[in-house]
């Protein structure tokens, strides 16, 4: 029987940070996926690594810096893994976001980074006139006075991602198992002493020793949570979030975000794919308890309406694929979108010692997330990471990332 420092139960993004965490700190972490690595949420995902522009609109410097920090992260540690993607928000008259507004973020954000110390530029961001708007994005022309860009990273391909990151947890020391499925906790006077697990394929039960278990298991987590101590409301994943891959190519290689009522209302955003357009994102809210990731037809339909609204040249456009996950949601009488990270300490609430979980809201700071909570249960053994040189060059971020 083998014996681990921390047992990581789930295979998205948040698990595999928490596990490559661990092998920073020199930790012998074991993985468990009940499927494939990176299915679920993170496959579905617009693969978006936001730098946080849209919290300085409401002064979250704390939360910008964050994110942005963490757009760098993925810009030094998996170069070849992110790209550089230019976004471009029209703007119309008589509406709040306004071509004011976007010069007031956009000082704020370079006043931000200089304050933060963060190296390199944040990429390319102004304002574009109505005229060029006209002459180079389907978009509709009454009231446009122009268009907000700016840069933010995006991934080029999430399985490639998830496959670099599991490299690199197995080169450090990590296990990683698929297809096997968590099926008990095992404790002693109240200790984590380890889990049961059955493989999908031999369908026998193993058994692996560690005394911290962290539950990382994104919407499946408040389940396993109340299979192994109690329902914690905190971690409700009410909200089913989807993302349509559309038949209909985009013109350019930028991403526009866009709203059916122009300049109002929530944006969509619509990204350039090798086999068309990817549209994002519709949100609903299931009933407590439900499990169920298939997006009925009456939201694909409501949400194509949408689209075609914003953008008239996608009119008619037809969905190849619907990429679904569920989400975080607040908890409210009137459900949302949670916008906090959630760590749930069960031994601290009178649960099994040595059980946490963790549930991420964003993509972009899964890796934040563990590295915060790592470093609060294991203080002595934060190991700096391996710092990376910055040198000028073309590219729209400003920088070059070479190791040292």
């Amino acid at each position: 029987m083998a014996r681990y420092d921390a047992i990581i139960v789930g295979g998205g993004v948040q698990g595999a940070m928490a596990a490559l965490e661990c092998v920073r700190r020199g930790r012998r972490p074991l993985l468990i996926e009940r499927g494939r690595l990176g299915t679920g949420a993170t496959g579905a995902s617009l693969g978006i690594i936001h730098g946080g522009l849209r919290y300085l609109q409401s002064l979250d410097v704390a939360r910008w810096r964050r994110s942005r920090a963490e757009q760098l992260w993925f810009a030094s540690q998996f170069p070849s893994h992110v790209t550089s993607l230019r976004c471009v928000m029209p703007l119309y008259r008589g509406t709040i976001r306004s071509r004011l507004m976007f010069r007031a973020a956009f000082r704020a954000q370079s006043a931000a980074r200089r304050l933060a110390g963060l190296n390199g530029e944040p990429g390319g961001a102004g304002l574009l006139s109505a005229q060029e708007v006209r002459a180079r994005f389907p978009v509709p022309e009454n009231g446009l006075v122009g268009a907000a860009f700016w840069d933010e990273l995006s991934i080029v391909d999430s399985g490639a991602l998830m496959r670099a990151l599991a490299g690199r947890i197995v080169a450090g020391g990590g296990t990683i198992i698929e297809n096997e499925t968590v099926i008990g906790l095992r404790l002693r006077s109240g200790q984590v002493i380890g889990v049961a697990s059955r493989s999908a394929e031999t369908h026998q039960p193993t058994l692996h020793d560690a005394d911290l278990v962290l539950n990382c298991a994104g919407a499946g987590a408040q389940a396993l949570a109340a299979k192994f101590d109690r329902a914690i409301p905190q971690l409700s994943c009410r909200v089913l979030a989807f993302n349509l891959l559309l038949d209909a190519p985009m013109s350019g290689a930028e991403a526009l975000a866009v709203s059916p009522v122009p300049g109002r209302g929530r944006s969509l955003f619509l990204r350039p794919h090798p086999r068309g357009t990817l549209a994002g994102t519709g949100y609903s809210f299931l009933p407590e308890g439900a499990n169920d990731v298939a997006v009925p037809q009456r939201w694909i339909s409501a949400f194509l309406d949408d689209v075609a609204q914003a953008v008239p040249a996608l009119a008619g456009a037809r969905h190849l694929e619907v990429w679904a996950g569920r989400l975080p949601d607040n908890g409210r009488r009137i459900p949302g979108l949670r916008d906090r990270d959630v760590v749930w300490n069960h031994g601290r609430h009178n649960g099994p010692k040595g059980l946490v979980t963790l549930t991420a809201t964003k993509l972009t700071t899964a890796h934040a997330h563990a590295r915060a909570v790592l470093d609060r249960l294991w203080p002595d053994r934060v190991v700096p990471e391996r710092r990376s040189v910055l040198q000028r060059s073309g590219d729209p971020f400003g920088v070059e990332w070479k190791a040292e």
